[in-house]
């Protein structure tokens, strides 16, 4: 857990649901969505300062984090874009396999 979460990884975190914060739109997408976005955002910094750096210098992760977390929301605002139909199949997709993993059978 200890490697999971190093100072570095905190601060990546941190900066990510900043930089998705600033830039998500809550009135256009609501608030569920918007959490979701924040939450990608954040995961997405996290993965690209592990990947690209070393944690040398845990503030760098922060300042990073915060232009993937920005960087985040409009990458998929941009796939929804150039692929509609492959956009819709994967939030199908998903959302089949996390009504499955809940065991939700009612069609409301």
């Amino acid at each position: 857990m200890n490697e999971a979460f190093t100072l570095a990884n905190c601060f990546a975190l941190g900066g990510g649901f900043l930089g998705a914060l600033v830039v998500s739109d809550y009135k256009r997408y609501g608030i569920v969505l918007t959490l979701t976005f924040i939450v990608i955002g954040m995961v997405f910094a996290a993965a690209v300062t592990e990947y690209y750096f070393t944690q040398n210098h845990p503030w760098l992760f922060a300042g990073v984090g915060v232009f993937a977390g920005m960087a985040s929301t409009s990458l998929l605002d941009a796939f929804k874009a150039t692929a509609p139909k492959m956009a819709q199949k994967l939030i199908n997709a998903v959302c089949s396999k996390a009504e499955k993993i809940i065991g939700d059978k009612d069609d409301k």
